[in-house]
C-alpha cells in the first residue's frame, strides 16, 4: 500500500478525534500540554521540585496555564457531560504554571508545542492536537506501507491493521507522547522486517533500513520505557528472520551509519534520563509490598490490562463498548493462536516470545516504582509492544497460504467489517460519553434530542466523516489484499522500492541452475536443470 494513500486515511482519522475529545480528556492531557507550550519556549525541563511526584514549575501563556482546570468537573465522572468544562480564555500573558511531565524527554513536545506560539485559545490546542495525530499518523503510514511491501503481505496487512486498535486513534487525537510511541515502535518492527526479508532476496533494502532508523531515533526519546519496546521490536524482527541478513550486510556503509543514527538517538535518551530523572513526576501514593506481592497482584490483574489496549475512553472511566472488547479480544486471540499454530518455528518463537514480554513486563516495571507511587501501570503504557505482538503475528503467517476462492474473499471482507464496526462503535461511544454523559439507562435518544455538549463541527458531522474515512479504508485495503498475488511482489510501495540495490561487498549467491546440478534424485541420478 502505498505511503501518501495511508498517510492521508490514517492522519483523517486522527485528526476527526483530535476534534471530537473535548480539551484535556485524554489521561494526563493537560500536564503534556503546559510540558509542550514550555518547551517550545525554551523551558526544556522547567523548576523541578523535591520530593517524588511534586509537579514541575513552569512559565506559559495564561490560556495554556489553563488547561490545568478543565478536566476537573467530568474527568472520573462518566455520566457527567463535558458541558460543565468552563471556557478557554485567549489571554497570553505569561503566568507560572505546574506540569507532571516536566522531567519528560522535550523531543515529542518541541514539534506539538510550536502551534501554541501562533495561535491562542482553545484554537491553539485543537492544532497542537492535530499536529500531534499528525506525527503518529506518518510513522502508523509508514509501518502500513512497509508491511505492504512484503512479498506475500496479505496476512501482515491484516494483522498490522488489527494492530491499529480503537485506543491507538483515541491516544493519537490528543497531546500525549503515548501515540506516537506505539507509531514509531511499529514503524521500527515493520521497517526491520522489510529490510530482513529484501536484504535475503537481493531487493532494495536501504531505504526501508533508513526509516527504520530514523524511526528507532525517534521512538528512543519518546517516553521512560521506549528503550525497552525499541529493543524488543528489533530482537522480534531477528528472531523471525534470523541473523543471517543482517551478518550479510556488516561490511555495508550504510549500515553503520544508521547504526550510528540510532545510537544518536539512544544515547541522547539516556542522557536525558539520567540528567533529569524523568521517574521524579511520577504521582501515586506508595505501597509497602514486597516484590513477590507485586508480581502476584499484577499478574492478577493482567487480563484487566487488556482493556487499555482496545478501547479505553476518558481519563479511564469510561470502558469502551463491550461489543467493542469482544470482537477485538477475538481477532488478537485469532492472530496469536494462528501464529503459535500455523507459523514456521522462527514465527512460533518470536511471537511467543513477545506474548511471554507483554505478560511478564508490567509486573517487573512495577516493582521498583510501587513504595513510592504505588500500583500506576495502565494498559495503554505497554500498547506499543502490544502492537507490535499483534503484528508480529502476521508477519510470522507471512509464508502461509488461505488460497485465493471466494472464502478466502469473504474472510477478508468480514474481518474488515468487523474493525470498522469496532472503531465507529468506539468512536460514537466516545461521544456519547461526552456529550450526554453515560448512565444506566439507554439515553442515546438524547444525543440527538437534547445534546448537552457539541464538539467542533458537531458530534453527528464528526461521526459521518469518521464513517467515510473507515469505509474508504476498507476499501482500499480490500482491494490492496485481492489484488493479484504477483503484484504484491513486484508493487512494493512509494516508500519501499523494490528494485535491487547493489552490495559494496558481493556476497556469494548460488544461481538456481547451479542448485539443480547439485543436488541429486533418489535413484542417484542428477536432475534435469530447470528450464
Amino acid at each position: 500500500m502505498r505511503f501518501l494513500t495511508a498517510f492521508g486515511l490514517l492522519a483523517a482519522l486522527t485528526t476527526i478525534w483530535a476534534l471530537a475529545s473535548p480539551l484535556m480528556a485524554v489521561p494526563d492531557e493537560q500536564a503534556h500540554t503546559i510540558k509542550a507550550a514550555a518547551v517550545v519556549r525554551g523551558q526544556l525541563q522547567g523548576e523541578s521540585g523535591i520530593s517524588q511526584g511534586e509537579r514541575s514549575q513552569v512559565v506559559v501563556p495564561a490560556f495554556i496555564a489553563a488547561v490545568d482546570g478543565l478536566p476537573g468537573c467530568f474527568a472520573w465522572k462518566e455520566t457527567v457531560a463535558a458541558n460543565c468544562s468552563p471556557q478557554l480564555l485567549q489571554n497570553p500573558d505569561p503566568v507560572k504554571a505546574l506540569t507532571s511531565a516536566g522531567n519528560y524527554n522535550p523531543m515529542y513536545y518541541a514539534v506539538t508545542g510550536l502551534p501554541s506560539l501562533y495561535f491562542s485559545g482553545a484554537k491553539a490546542i485543537y492544532a497542537m492536537r492535530v499536529i500531534s495525530g499528525l506525527l503518529s499518523a506518518a510513522f502508523l503510514a509508514l509501518t502500513i506501507s512497509a508491511l505492504g511491501g512484503l512479498r506475500r503481505p496479505r496476512l501482515p496487512l491484516i494483522a498490522g491493521s488489527i494492530a491499529l486498535t480503537p485506543m491507538v486513534f483515541f491516544l493519537s487525537g490528543a497531546v500525549n507522547p503515548n501515540a506516537l510511541e506505539i507509531a514509531t515502535s511499529l514503524a521500527v518492527f515493520s521497517c526491520l522486517c522489510l529490510s530482513w526479508e529484501r536484504i535475503s532476496t537481493e531487493g532494495a533494502w536501504k531505504t526501508s533500513l533508513g526509516m527504520a532508523a530514523f524511526s528507532a531515533a525517534a521512538l528512543a526519546n519518546t517516553r521512560a520505557a521506549s528503550l525497552l519496546w525499541l529493543a524488543l521490536a528489533v530482537v522480534g524482527s531477528l528472531l523471525i528472520f534470523g541473523f543471517r541478513p543482517l551478518l550479510s550486510i556488516l561490511r555495508q556503509r550504510f549500515l553503520w551509519a544508521m547504526i550510528l543514527v540510532v545510537g544518536i538517538g539512544c544515547a541522547l535518551s539516556v542522557l536525558w534520563l539520567k540528567s533529569a530523572n524523568s521517574l521524579q513526576n511520577l504521582m501515586g501514593q506508595g505501597v509497602d509490598a514486597t516484590p513477590l506481592q507485586v508480581v502476584i497482584v499484577m499478574l492478577d490483574r493482567t487480563f484487566d490490562f487488556s482493556a487499555g489496549y482496545v478501547s479505553y475512553l476518558g481519563w479511564l472511566d469510561t470502558l469502551g463498548p463491550a461489543g467493542v472488547l469482544v470482537v477485538w479480544s477475538a481477532l488478537i486471540v485469532v492472530s496469536l493462536v494462528t501464529a503459535l499454530s500455523a507459523a514456521d518455528r522462527a514465527g512460533r518463537v518470536a511471537v511467543a516470545f513477545l506474548l511471554v514480554c507483554v505478560i511478564v513486563l508490567p509486573p517487573l516495571l512495577q516493582i521498583p516504582l510501587v513504595k513510592d507511587v504505588g500500583y500506576i501501570w495502565q494498559g495503554r503504557y505497554i500498547l506499543a509492544l502490544v502492537a507490535v505482538m499483534i503484528a508480529a503475528c502476521g508477519v510470522a503467517l507471512r509464508g502461509v497460504e488461505f488460497g485465493e476462492g471466494p472464502a478466502t474473499r469473504r474472510a477478508i471482507k468480514i474481518i474488515l467489517g468487523l474493525m470498522v464496526f469496532g472503531h465507529l462503535y468506539s468512536f460514537v461511544y466516545g461521544m456519547r460519553r461526552y456529550v450526554i454523559g453515560i448512565e444506566d439507562r439507554s439515553n442515546w435518544s438524547d444525543m440527538f434530542r437534547a445534546p448537552l455538549w457539541q464538539p467542533p463541527l458537531g458530534w453527528i458531522t464528526l461521526t459521518l466523516l469518521y464513517l467515510a474515512v473507515l469505509v474508504a479504508g476498507a476499501a482500499v485495503l480490500n482491494r490492496y489484499l485481492m489484488s493479484p498475488r504477483r503484484t504484491h511482489s513486484a508493487v512494493g510501495s512509494a516508500a519501499f522500492p523494490v528494485s535491487a540495490e547493489p552490495l559494496e561487498t558481493p556476497v556469494a549467491v548460488v544461481p538456481p541452475t547451479q542448485k539443480a546440478v547439485q543436488r541429486t534424485t533418489r535413484d542417484g541420478q542428477e536432475p534435469t536443470a530447470p528450464r
